[in-house]
């Protein structure tokens, strides 16, 4: 578990869960990211199932690139829903590049977009 005061220092966030998840590219490329699931107290259970669907797409260049479109759902703790806040990063615990981030509720699926410049 792990404490993060937010950007404005009025509360602490709780990484419940930094599971690593291997993304296939359609080329084939095998790219490790971690996806973080914070919540506002320990008590709330942050464990995510996730899934995800990948494309091809080009850049302004016409080079390929991998989109992903990755569905982070975490289940409610007790019944009870709570706030979630889900990053997908290459780092461990929000560390390295931050691909994506969005704030949800457990019980609801969050999706998350990306491009990896990996083809």
């Amino acid at each position: 578990m792990v404490f993060s005061p937010t950007t404005a220092g009025a509360w602490f966030a709780f990484c419940d869960w930094d599971p690593l998840v291997l993304i296939v590219t359609p080329a084939g490329h095998v790219v490790p990211v971690y996806d973080s699931v914070w919540t506002p107290s320990p008590l709330d259970l942050g464990l995510p199932l996730e899934s995800y669907k990948t494309s091809r797409v080009f850049d302004a260049q016409g080079r390929p690139e991998t989109a992903v479109d990755m569905t982070i759902y975490v289940p409610t703790g007790l019944l009870l829903r709570f706030p979630v806040n889900d990053m997908v990063t290459s780092g461990l615990l929000g560390s390295g590049t931050l691909y994506a981030a969005r704030s949800g509720t457990s019980g609801t699926p969050v999706h998350l977009y990306f491009v990896l410049q990996q083809a």
